[in-house]
């Protein structure tokens, strides 16, 4: 009997340490539960409370528009006449279309006017010669009877000074005159002939010649400068700048200038060239016709009267240039 009473005592004993284990380990599970839920962050309330970070903006760079600038309007150059003029008084002058010569072909041959009558009726002439002249690079005139053109020639369009004494009727080759003649050929427009040789120009480009002596004379560049030499050519000026130069001459032993476009010459205007660099040129007066088309105006002066080719008109000045 105390062996069995000992066995369940025994038993007893035993459940009731697996209960206490039991109770304990079910508090210990309860308080891990209970911390965890203390410690976790709840679903949702962060968002709420707090927008979740968004990611640093990327700076953009960004390239700034350039202020618009005023791009400067380029002011086109002066070109050779397309025709010339040579005055001998108030009703006698010379004029001719320059004309074109292409080496390896034959040249048209050019054709000199005169007028006796200021312009109111011209008279053609064709320069035809042993030379075969096929344009006109420079004319002058000597008076109704005599007139010599320098331009180029042949099918290599080379310089040729070609002459007539009757008005027109005949003319002829003095290739021997070409080396006394003052003269820009189109073939070198950076090199002034004059009665001393070949000489360089003041510039690249010459596109028109005014001549006093053998000595004297004044060329007009491409970019409107105008200079004077007093040697022959062997030296030039500083030169002055002329707006809207376009034809120069020399008359009485002083130059004009013709330009195009001046704000205050509804018309061609014509300067006295300043004689020293920066200067402004003297407004002489203002010829009530003009053109457009470059190369298209022409001045000359002679026996004191001023005449002025622009377009179709003929405008004869008997002081000077001042009134037309």
């Amino acid at each position: 009997m105390p062996d069995a009473r000992r066995k369940r005592g025994s038993r007893a004993r035993a459940r009731r340490r697996l209960a206490i284990v039991g109770i304990s380990a079910f508090v210990l599970v309860d308080l891990g539960l209970v911390a965890l839920a203390l410690t976790r962050e709840p679903s949702g309330l962060a968002a709420d409370a707090q927008p979740a970070a968004s990611p640093a903006p990327v700076p953009v760079e960004t390239t700034a528009e350039p202020e618009p600038t005023e791009t400067p309007t380029a002011v086109a150059e002066a070109v050779p006449p397309t025709r010339l003029l040579s005055a001998v008084d108030a009703d006698t002058a010379w004029r001719a279309e320059a004309g074109t010569c292409t080496p390896g072909t034959p040249g048209t041959t050019p054709t000199l006017e005169l007028t006796t009558s200021a312009g109111d009726a011209w008279a053609p002439s064709s320069v035809s010669t042993t030379g075969s002249p096929a344009g006109v690079d420079r004319l002058q005139a000597t008076d109704a009877a005599s007139a010599f053109v320098v331009g180029p020639s042949g099918s290599t369009c080379t310089p040729a000074f070609s002459q007539t004494f009757s008005g027109g009727a005949e003319y002829r080759n003095y290739p021997e005159r070409l080396a006394a003649s003052w003269y820009v050929a189109r073939t070198a427009p950076d090199v002034v002939h004059s009665p001393s040789g070949d000489h360089e120009a003041p510039c690249p480009a010459v596109v028109d010649l005014a001549v006093v002596s053998d000595a004297q004379a004044g060329v007009l560049c491409s970019d409107r400068r105008f200079f004077r030499t007093g040697d022959g050519a062997s030296t030039w000026d500083a030169g002055t700048v002329v707006d809207g130069a376009v034809a120069v001459t020399a008359v009485s032993g002083r130059f004009l200038v013709a330009s195009v476009g001046a704000v205050d010459c509804d018309g061609t205007a014509v300067d006295s060239p300043a004689t020293t660099a920066g200067a402004t040129s003297t407004r002489v007066g203002c010829a009530p016709a003009s053109s457009d088309t470059p190369g298209s105006v022409a001045l000359s002066g002679g026996g004191g009267s001023v005449w002025l080719w622009a377009g179709d008109d003929v405008l004869v000045s008997a002081d000077g240039g001042v009134t037309w």
